[in-house]
């Protein structure tokens, strides 16, 4: 990535588009695989640096699994809490990966924010 402006405002405005668009985000990460932020908004969640590494492990961890039970190349992984649940979706550009982490609270849709975080892959993964 190499501190790529035009990649770091593309994220940006994939990330502020998810949290404007999408009721119940409380946050939104765009990191590399191995874990570096590229982009982020969050409203009362931690620091997204730590958001960022852990999506990066976890997302390896669904790739993994993965190809190990034959179910080809992993997409997302979603951990699903009490209060709300966490979507980590695999952005793949020419010769870089990243990681979409978006966190919801219950009052979101799971099936609305995996819709509008798959569109934002889409726009992430464009060259």
């Amino acid at each position: 990535m190499k501190n790529d402006p035009g990649l770091k405002a593309l994220a940006q405005s994939v990330v502020q588009a998810l949290m404007r668009n999408v009721r119940g985000m409380r946050g939104c990460v765009v990191s590399t695989e191995d874990g570096f932020e590229v982009a982020a908004h969050a409203q009362g969640l931690g620091a997204t640096a730590r958001l960022s590494a852990m999506a990066s492990s976890m997302a390896a961890l669904g790739e993994i699994a993965g190809e190990e039970n034959q179910l080809g190349e992993c997409t997302s992984v979603v951990v699903e809490a009490a209060s709300g649940f966490i979507v980590m979706l695999h952005a793949r550009r020419p010769g870089l990966a990243l990681v979409l982490s978006v966190v919801a609270s219950t009052e979101a849709s799971l099936g609305q924010v995996l819709y509008a975080s798959r569109r934002a892959v889409k726009v992430l993964e464009q060259p």
